[in-house]
């Protein structure tokens, strides 16, 4: 999964990526492991030769010179693509670089303009397109469909369309489709301003401090959690800022154990058994059989493995049942 730093020149993007990577990005790319406590736990049960936590590579979206042919904003518009959520940075503060006193309404705004107008010239395009080369049924309705949405300054993420239509929008990587979190980059000590929730349109919206965030970022992993809270932080902030992203991108988590690994694997709520499976391996997926299925909550409760199956709360499950956040899986299979 990538997720792409945004938003409007001066707004503490590169701040963002430090305060995220601990100043170890390569760049303006770095991977941003999902702080989860339920991992850490198991892996001092396990004592397993490997933890692995769900991880974003993160990639920050550097504001552009413009050029001859294109000005900085189209320039800006056509290098964010292709991001599967968008971490969109608001200025909360005052930047004396910048002539304008600090206004996030403003600029969520603006950006939300530009992403809007961007993705109906996109489709416009596509229709004409499609009556040379007609898209097949779905991609026509897909095509009406985004653009009446977008005639109307509805972003297409909150559009219900069938699963069809949106795999098929999805080729022309509009800016729109793609899910967004709200950071809100504040002063230190500030009480943050609530976006309403007219503009906000249904986006997680986090604000903290990133200069602070940054400073404790640098600290060891121990440490972190103590001195974001002396300082006012709801936390670190890879685990604050990953968390509004699963959450945003209706992501769930669930866990296997063993002496080899403890590991966190996301997947889309509402996934099945079966569909989790594929995410640890393809032929598991092709095999399955069962499951084997604890929640997190019944296992630290229980303690082992055994005592769950004694005590009735370690389940089968077949290839259909929906998985849970937290659930701990054994997938039985054959191929």
């Amino acid at each position: 999964m990538e997720a792409r730093i945004i938003g409007l020149k001066g707004c503490g993007k590169s701040t963002l990526m430090a305060a995220l990577s601990g100043g170890r990005s390569e760049g303006t790319v770095t991977t941003v492991r999902m702080g989860d406590d339920r991992v850490r736990r198991l892996s001092e049960i396990f004592k397993p030769k490997k933890t692995t936590f769900a991880e974003f590579k993160v990639r920050e979206a550097v504001w552009p010179e413009a050029t001859g042919r294109k000005g900085e904003m189209e320039r800006y518009l056509d290098q964010i693509a292709g991001a599967h959520v968008f971490l969109h940075v608001l200025r909360g503060y005052a930047n004396p670089m910048l002539p304008s006193e600090p206004r996030p309404e403003r600029d969520l705004l603006e950006l939300d303009h530009e992403f809007l107008l961007a993705d109906l010239m996109a489709v416009e395009r596509a229709v004409e397109r499609g009556k040379k080369q007609p898209p097949g049924d779905a991609g026509r309705r897909a095509l009406e469909h985004a653009r009446e949405a977008l005639e109307t300054e509805a972003p297409l993420r909150e559009i219900e369309m069938p699963g069809e239509e949106t795999a098929f929008l999805k080729n022309y990587q509009l800016l729109t489709l793609v899910p967004q979190v709200l950071l809100l980059n504040t002063e230190s000590g500030q009480k943050a301003t609530e976006l309403p929730e007219e503009l906000a349109r249904g986006r997680q919206t986090v604000a903290f401090p990133f200069a602070e965030a940054a400073e404790v970022a640098e600290l060891s992993p121990e440490e972190q959690q103590e001195f974001a809270e002396a300082m006012g932080l709801p936390g670190p902030a890879d685990e604050i800022v990953t968390h509004a992203a699963f959450e945003q991108m209706g992501l769930i988590s669930f866990l296997t154990t063993g002496e080899d690994e403890v590991r966190a694997w996301p997947i889309r709520r509402g996934e099945t058994a079966r569909q989790a499976a594929g995410a640890v391996h393809s032929d598991i997926e092709r095999g399955f059989i069962r499951a084997e299925i604890v929640s997190y909550d019944d296992f630290m409760a229980h303690g082992s493995m055994k005592a769950c199956r004694e005590a009735g709360v370690l389940r089968i499950e077949g290839k259909d049942y929906v998985m849970a956040d937290g659930d701990i899986a054994n997938f039985r299979f054959n191929v």
